[in-house]
Order: structure tokens, then C-alpha cells, then sequence
């Protein structure tokens, strides 16, 4: 999928070089992008979430397998860390690989609302 920086949409994953915790060195990844699709469409700045392909580890972690996409195709059973957001430059970010469906989206929205209490 065509890189486009104004396009992303809250839902959709992308591969991105990500910062190691330690902030030393980054890393390419699949993200979930988190910040609304207004948001997205100003800022030079995107707000995402990891996936992972580890075990489920954290009450905060959710499941991600194809059937919970409705764009992509994950090469790896997978899950979505909601408790390690980060924002990063779009520039950062190398492509679009897929996009997640509502329901999912939901689920790691009330996930979000869990975790900070919002």
C-alpha cells in the first residue's frame, strides 16, 4: 500500500521503526494506529500502539489473528499492546500493511478507557 502521511486512520497498521524502550536503537514493527483519523490528518505526529507476536503477557494485551481484519493479512497470530503507546513522526512510519475492524478497534479502545481510567 502507497505511503500517503495525511491518510492514516485510527484502525489502521503500519510497519514503523520504533524506539526500544530504553530509547536506544529502533526497531521495524507493526503498529496499531491509535489517535483519531482528525488528529492524524493535522499533525505531523501519530499516535500508535505495538503488536507483538509473543505470548499474551498483560491483562492489557488483545488477540489479533486475520479474521479481525478487514484490510492485510498478519504473517503471525499476534496481539496489540495497549499498554505501550508511543508517538512517533509519520515519517517514521514505512507503509500500511492492513487495518482492523470495528469491533476490534472497540475492544482496544475499552482497553485504553481500562488501563488510564478515562
Amino acid at each position: 500500500m502507497q505511503k500517503n502521511y495525511s491518510n492514516f486512520e485510527q484502525g489502521d497498521i503500519v510497519v514503523a521503526n520504533i524506539a526500544y524502550s530504553q530509547q536506544i536503537g529502533f526497531k521495524k514493527r507493526p503498529v496499531l494506529v491509535i489517535s483519531n483519523t482528525q488528529y492524524n490528518q493535522k499533525s505531523c505526529d501519530i499516535i500508535v500502539t505495538s503488536i507483538s507476536s509473543t505470548e499474551i503477557k498483560s491483562k492489557y494485551d488483545i488477540q489479533l489473528l486475520n479474521k479481525d481484519l478487514t484490510e492485510g493479512e498478519l504473517n503471525l497470530e499476534s496481539k496489540i499492546l495497549t499498554d505501550f503507546p508511543t508517538t512517533i513522526e509519520k515519517e517514521m512510519i514505512e507503509n500500511k500493511i492492513g487495518k482492523i475492524k470495528k469491533i476490534k478497534l472497540a475492544e482496544v479502545k475499552e482497553k485504553l478507557c481500562d488501563l488510564y481510567k478515562i
